[in-house]
């Protein structure tokens, strides 16, 4: 036989009659054990439903000084049947119950021993109303009493009483009903009773194969049960589950979490242009409040903490619901449905931390323990910053019984609810996290979480970030936090905490080609890797970094090679070479054919300028004469300078054909300036020789003319005129005697 809680005190009953009539009694009591076992509240520890709780009725009575009782001398019976009625606010419980005394009577000589039992104790839900028990449709004795002295129990006991002694081979019929009510929020018994939200435990009292427990649950209800097997069926529109011939119905044990969300309250707030909705259970009131100012306070408090705003599109609404619990969780938050449930606790902190998984989620990490890490240190950051009390994890423990690898923490199995796995990944994850947050500071992850919603690249060139990753996975996490949030620890813990053997490999790969680009980052100076180099770094694939950064460092060695070139001519490399080598975004190839196009015009160029600066002989500095060849050097250092070096080549030959033709130039005009001059004298000779015959033709004209008559008087002349000159003399002097 079986009871569920709190034996109380027993003993068997015995007649002893003797062949005169006459009767003794003499009692010996035999007190039982309570047993109680329950769970934690915390956060993530769901409250244990109170399986396999014994189940041990009580009987009462005197017994014999040599009793004898068949496997406790009472059988029983019964059939359970547990109602959910909303409008009442309770859960009808009938119990239906049939004893029998099955200890024989006792003849030793003219000595009769009879056992009778007078009644019986049944365990009940702790503040159960409406209690009626009966016997053959007359009401019993009924005295309610603790079931544990100290009243630390869920549950308490009715002591009832036969209507009359129960001989043996006697039957009592006796139908015990009461109603669960429920005990307010945030009280440990998890029984509760409300529009929209039942829980109540299911068991019953009978022998074994003699038990049978029917629950009925009305529409409208979205139900969870836990423990024993049932079978479900469904009857004008109840949901019903039934378990018969209950083989132990001292292990038989069903929780019933049924919930109704259209009965719970709605409360709108608005936190900004963000908007929530708060639905309680109707009547609590207390949580209703707590959980909008939480809302109110918290959200602006992660915005700033996280440097990003609520990431939430639409109404988000957040459930009072027991559901968590049950599973292990003090709440959840599914952002693709905007549905945040949390329990009926008051507990700031795991509020700010489901508000915290509006950010941090599979949406934006991929990984579980960065999601539930990053969420348990913001929401600890925002209630410091609220003024509330905060806890820290704890040391991490490598040998505890729910050790896992961080990397292989999966998501929680609802079927089994948490476990020692899940309480180490929550405190692992957490102290992970904040060691890196500590390091960082609250400035440097900012950064990473705005490249991480943002989805840039970790290796950031001399540009704006380009885009790289939709999500960031521990990989993308590490690069975040450790190139632009300068973490120095985040390696080591993520070898020590995170990583499989076979991702630490992957970071052993990412070092050594992280030593390459540091290089090739130095031996850039002001030209930031390429693309293509940088994409391959962030996607982790090395072999092809490492390719490309050989083919970026010889493109850095012509580069180099070409600025060294022009630096005596003191020109500047075109900033399109630049430009063509950080964005290469699949090979290099275009970025060295611009390198190595560039530096044949800088080798022309410098070779025209050589050119121009050479001793130039004779001939050539005439045939050079009039040409501009600074000016054209000029023109071609400035094509070179922009980048065309078409016209910078155009420009070069030119003057180099100007300097190769100079020579022959040179000559050239040297032997027409002395044909020309020649020419001249000849033609001043000429002019010479023709002014002097004349004028001999002219004076030996004056010598033969006739002297006229009379001969006018010449006019005075002018006294301002000079006297002419006897040039005429002069030049008759100088006549060649041979001229005629």
């Amino acid at each position: 036989m079986s009871v569920r809680e709190g034996i109380s005190t027993t003993a068997i009953v015995t007649i002893i009659e003797d062949v005169g009539g006459t009767q003794t009694r003499k009692a010996q009591p035999s007190l039982g054990e309570l047993v109680c076992q329950t769970g934690s509240m915390s956060q993530r520890v769901a409250i244990r439903v109170l399986l396999g709780v014994a189940l041990i009725p009580v009987v009462w009575g005197v017994e014999s000084p040599t009793p004898a009782l068949a496997s406790g001398g009472l059988d029983v019976t019964s059939s359970y049947s547990y109602m959910i009625d909303p409008a009442a606010d309770a859960v009808h419980v009938v119990a239906d119950m049939r004893f029998t005394n099955v200890v024989a009577n006792k003849t030793t000589g003219n000595i009769i021993n009879r056992t009778y039992f007078k009644g019986f104790s049944l365990p009940i839900p702790l503040g159960a109303a409406n209690t009626v028990a009966t016997q053959n449709g007359r009401n019993l004795g009924v005295v309610p009493r603790p079931a544990h002295p100290d009243g630390e129990s869920f549950f308490e006991v009715l002591d009832i009483d036969f209507n009359s002694n129960l001989f043996y081979r006697e039957t009592a019929h006796v139908l015990v009903t009461y109603d669960i009510i429920g005990q307010t929020p945030r009280t440990p018994d998890p029984t509760r009773v409300n529009d929209a939200y039942v829980a109540f435990d299911a068991f019953g009292i009978a022998d074994s194969g003699r038990l049978t427990v029917r629950i009925v649950v009305p529409p409208g209800y979205v139900i969870d049960t836990f423990g024993s097997d049932v079978v479900q069926s469904d009857e004008n529109g109840n949901t019903v589950y039934t378990a018969t011939d209950i083989d132990k119905p001292d292990e038989f044990d069903i929780f019933i979490s049924a919930r109704n969300d259209d009965a719970l309250t709605s409360s709108p707030q608005s936190v900004g242009s963000n908007t929530f909705v708060v639905r309680a259970w109707p009547g609590d009131d207390s949580w209703n409040s707590f959980v909008r100012q939480q809302i109110t306070d918290g959200v602006p408090a992660l915005e700033t903490l996280i440097g990003q705003p609520w990431p939430i599109k639409g109404s988000v609404e957040v459930s009072e619901a027991y559901t968590p619990y049950l599973y292990g969780y003090a709440g959840w938050f599914d952002p693709s449905n905007r549905t945040l449930e949390v329990g009926e606790e008051l507990d700031s902190q795991v509020m700010l931390h489901e508000l915290s998984h509006g950010w941090f989620n599979d949406h934006l990490f991929r990984e579980r323990w960065v999601s539930e890490g990053l969420a348990q240190v913001y929401s600890t950051l925002a209630d410091e910053r609220l003024g509330n009390a905060t806890k820290s994890p704890t040391t991490i423990d490598s040998a505890d019984p729910g050790a896992v690898i961080l990397n292989e923490w999966g998501d929680p199995l609802l079927s089994t609810g948490a476990d020692d796995t899940e309480d180490y990944g929550y405190n692992a994850s957490w102290s992970v996290i904040k060691q890196i947050v500590d390091e960082t500071g609250v400035d440097g992850m900012r950064e990473v979480f705005a490249a991480a919603t943002a989805g840039t690249t970790a290796y950031v060139g001399d540009t704006a970030p380009e885009y790289d990753h939709p999500s960031t996975d521990w990989r993308r996490l590490l690069d975040l936090v450790q190139l632009s949030g300068g973490s120095a620890k985040v390696e080591d813990l993520f070898r020590k905490y995170v990583l499989t053997p076979t991702e630490a490999r992957e970071l052993d790969d990412r070092n050594i080609a992280r030593v390459t680009y540091d290089k090739l980052e130095s031996d850039g100076a002001e030209w930031a890797p390429p693309v293509a180099v940088r994409q391959a770094m962030a996607n982790w694939r090395f072999p092809r970094a490492t390719d490309l950064m050989k083919r970026a460092e010889a493109v850095l060695a012509i580069r180099d090679e070409l600025t060294s070139a022009v630096q005596p001519l003191g020109l500047a490399l075109p900033a399109d070479l630049e430009q063509s080598y950080e964005s290469a975004g699949l090979d290099l190839d275009k970025a060295q054919e611009n390198l190595n196009d560039q530096l044949d015009a800088a080798r022309q160029v410098i070779a025209a300028d050589a050119a121009i600066d050479a001793d130039h002989g004779l001939f050539s500095r005439i045939g050079l004469a009039g040409t501009s060849l600074s000016a054209d050097l000029e023109v071609a250092t400035k094509a070179f300078e922009k980048g065309d070096n078409d016209q910078a080549r155009a420009q070069v030959a030119a003057i180099l054909n100007d300097i190769d033709g100079s020579e022959a130039k040179g000559k050239q005009r040297a032997l027409l300036a002395g044909l020309a001059l020649l020419g001249i004298v000849l033609l001043i000779l000429v002019l010479v020789l023709v002014v002097r015959r004349r004028r001999r033709k002219r004076r030996s004209a004056v010598a033969t003319a006739p002297v006229p008559e009379s001969e006018p008087e010449p006019e005075p002349e002018s006294e301002s005129e000079p006297e002419p000159e006897s040039e005429p003399e002069s030049l008759a002097d100088d006549v060649d005697p041979y001229a005629d």
